[in-house]
């Protein structure tokens, strides 16, 4: 009797609580009932605007008389249509090319005069820094075998992010180029090899463990290496991966040195070559990469970055997308690698033949994310010519140095395959450029503008299994260029056919604003002199006869005398 009259007494005075079903019932409820009130007022609201029309949308009597129409920007309507079904005002009259122009970035600004703005681009230069070390430490010694640690030094610590949403705007997946008024650009493998100090040669990164079906013997490997339960991994990994704090926290405390090494391999790769969009989480899927810390070294690191890249632009390419993720590095000194008037300042201890390529600019001020400047960097793009890039800016025998860079075919970063098509770009190997081959298609795609995915399927990477028997050969490489943009008689016509020249509709812009005319800069000039004089070097001016010398000398001698006169007029314009 006294067990139920407790029993009894606990029963009366428990508070009363929902059931968990009926707290969802009643959350649904009132969702519902949001809604339909959202919609409503979304009803009345499209209403009062048709039926009146702000002073602020009405056209003063001056703008009257002028005849200047106002535009307004306007938040950009969701879309499902992003196939090019027919010719697009401004874009591509070929419908076979750029397939999913509808859904592009650039289709946006030119028809509606939509502008979203400075991307966001990720950045995980703080992650490396405070993983602290000496350089004689047991574990960072296998990190050296590794030939990556030089990555903690070939990372910006501020991006120009009006520089590289202006670059985005132009960059098309269903080529993975840039498109220019005057042809395509884009990241080849030795860009990357050259910037990030990355061998192009090896095994494509991937793992038997990045597959489902081995997913638990991942979770099972990052458990006993970060000593937590098995169950934490697979939340951690639902969430985008570990956090980069845990990994060193974690493994500040273990003296297992090659354990260190990996977290600190999983680490710098996570927030330089690997960066995604989960702020401060390293992929659970780098893990398995560094297994095997002998074997890290075979792995074709190079041919991986670029696939992560191209991967990230695509999605970048979408008109609704904000943000960038990726080797960002990478990309911006692309930029200036070939596009000599955006250079910042040179870094004074770098060491040609030395360091990687990205370690030669001083970056150490915040660009602020203006949208003027990436509308200023929009046209700048807009009336560039061919003339003011620097197309060889590592030596004219890259084809010769660097002979995997003309693999045509896929690579990948795991489970991104990506197709890599130098065909597209032959001025950056030194050849005349010619109408390419059509490029390689995904098996499937969706490329709307608030979304990305696209799949070219594990059988099209079978050619890097012997990458060298997949370049291109002599025969379709053609004819070296006498100057560095030349091109075949018609490669511009088939180029305005099946591409936009401009990304800013000129309807949009101030009345009496002309295009600007630029002068080729002293560093593109410089390259341009070199280009000149090369044939005549020493090595091998014995093939030339004396005046076909002498034509080179003077074709040098004419371009120092055309930048001479600019500078006195420049001189006397001062004055």
């Amino acid at each position: 009797m006294a067990d139920q009259s407790r029993k009894k007494g606990r029963v009366e005075n428990r508070p009363v609580t929902a059931s968990a079903r009926a707290t969802r019932a009643t959350k649904r409820s009132i969702q519902d009932l949001q809604q339909n009130i959202n919609k409503s007022a979304l009803v009345v609201n499209e209403n009062f605007k048709h039926s009146h029309k702000s002073l602020d949308d009405q056209p003063d009597d001056n703008e009257l008389e002028k005849g200047v129409t106002r535009h307004t920007w306007k938040k950009r309507p969701r879309t499902f249509d992003w196939v090019l079904n027919a010719s697009a005002p401004g874009g591509p009259v070929s419908i076979n090319l750029l397939r999913g122009y509808r859904g592009h970035v650039a289709c946006d600004i030119w028809e509606n005069n939509f502008e979203r703005g400075c991307l966001v681009i990720q950045s995980r230069i703080q992650a490396i820094e405070l993983f602290q070390f000496k350089p004689r430490d047991a574990w960072y010694m296998l990190v050296k075998s590794t030939r990556l640690d030089h990555l903690r030094q070939c990372v910006f610590q501020h991006h120009n992010a009006p520089l590289i949403s202006a670059f985005v705007e132009r960059w098309h997946p269903e080529t993975n180029s840039f498109h220019l008024p005057f042809g395509e650009m884009t990241i080849t493998l030795h860009d990357v090899s050259m910037i990030m100090g990355l061998e192009i040669s090896g095994v494509a990164v991937n793992h038997p463990m990045h597959r489902k079906e081995n997913r638990p013997d991942l979770f099972k490997f990052i458990a006993n290496m970060l000593q937590i339960d098995e169950k934490q991994v697979k939340t951690e990994h639902t969430l985008g991966g570990i956090k980069l704090t845990k990994i060193r926290e974690l493994l500040e405390k273990k003296s297992n040195v090659d354990d260190v090494a990996r977290g600190y391999l999983v680490t710098l790769l996570g927030s330089t070559l690997f960066i995604d969009k989960t702020v401060d989480r390293a992929s659970t899927l780098l893990f398995s990469l560094t297994t095997d810390l002998v074997g890290v070294k075979t792995y074709s690191w190079a041919s991986a970055t670029l696939a992560h890249l191209y991967r990230e632009l695509g999605k970048a390419s979408r008109a609704e997308c904000a943000q960038l993720a990726g080797p960002s590095t990478l990309l911006e000194a692309w930029i200036y690698e070939h596009f000599p008037m955006f250079r910042p300042s040179l870094n004074s201890n770098f060491i040609p033949n030395s360091h990687p390529r990205a370690m030669r600019w001083d970056i150490h001020t915040s660009t602020p994310k203006l949208t003027s400047s990436l509308k200023a960097h929009r046209r700048r793009l807009d009336d560039m010519k061919a003339e003011e890039v620097i197309w060889l800016p590592y030596g004219s025998n890259v084809a010769d140095n660097f002979p995997l860079s003309l693999y045509h075919g896929c690579i990948r970063y795991i489970s991104t395959i990506e197709p890599y098509m130098p065909d597209r770009v032959l001025r950056q190997f030194g050849y005349v450029q010619t109408p390419p081959i059509p490029p390689i298609k995904p098996n499937k795609e969706y490329k709307p503008a608030h979304s990305y995915s696209v799949d070219y399927g594990e059988g099209m990477m079978s050619f890097w299994d012997d990458p060298s028997s997949h370049c291109l050969s002599e025969t379709r490489l053609g004819k070296m260029v006498k100057d560095p943009w030349d091109t075949s008689s018609d490669y511009m016509s088939w180029f305005a056919q099946h591409t936009h020249i401009r990304v800013q509709n000129p309807a949009f812009l101030p009345d009496g604003f002309p295009p600007n005319q630029h002068q080729i800069s002293a560093e593109a000039r410089l390259h341009l002199i070199a280009h000149c004089l090369r044939p005549v070097y020493p090595a091998v001016r014995s093939q030339l006869t004396l005046r076909e010398q002498y034509q080179h000398f003077d074709r040098a001698i004419a371009i120092i005398q055309e930048f001479d006169n600019l500078y006195v007029e420049d001189q006397q314009e001062d004055d």
